[in-house]
């Protein structure tokens, strides 16, 4: 069965047959798995009016409930303040979450979930689960857990390598 990436690959392979195109056939799929499956999330997250980029913030602060600094939340989402500020405020806006004073920075704020975050995250990262593993429901499990392993040893190496 062919995909899209086959047609992609094989119109290189034609011109350059000396080339190497497994990093192509590979990650250009990686990439269109994560394009495709991202229209089934915003599927699923439009009715709550959130993006994934706001899961990701919501579901940060659900795993600290004490709270997080907004330079600590940036660090683990690796995004700037021009980003996230507006986000954090459409969040707060929404109710999803509140900014609290920081006890060690009288400056500072501390990003908490609301009690209603506090309840709806979960639903919302179960319904993105059910996607996911959809998706995953055409292959073999033995294929999936293969699959976590190999991209995982990718993953780290990628992160341990070069910037």
């Amino acid at each position: 069965m062919e995909d899209h990436v086959d047609g992609v690959v094989a119109t290189w392979r034609d011109a350059h047959p000396d080339w190497d195109l497994s990093g192509m056939a590979l990650l250009g799929r990686v990439s269109r798995i994560e394009r495709l499956l991202e229209v089934r999330r915003l599927e699923v997250l439009r009715p709550e009016g959130l993006t994934t980029a706001d899961v990701d913030v919501l579901a940060s602060l659900w795993r600290h409930p004490a709270g997080l600094r907004p330079r600590d939340l940036r660090r683990t989402m690796m995004v700037g303040s021009g980003t996230l500020t507006p986000r954090l405020d459409r969040l707060e806006a929404a109710g999803w979450l509140r900014r609290r004073p920081d006890p060690d920075d009288l400056r500072g704020r501390v990003l908490v979930l609301t009690e209603a975050g506090r309840r709806r995250v979960p639903h919302v990262v179960e319904r993105l689960l059910a996607v996911e593993n959809e998706a995953l429901a055409t292959l073999p499990r033995t294929a999936v857990d293969r699959l976590v392993g190999d991209l995982g040893r990718l993953l780290s190496s990628l992160e341990d390598g070069p910037p």
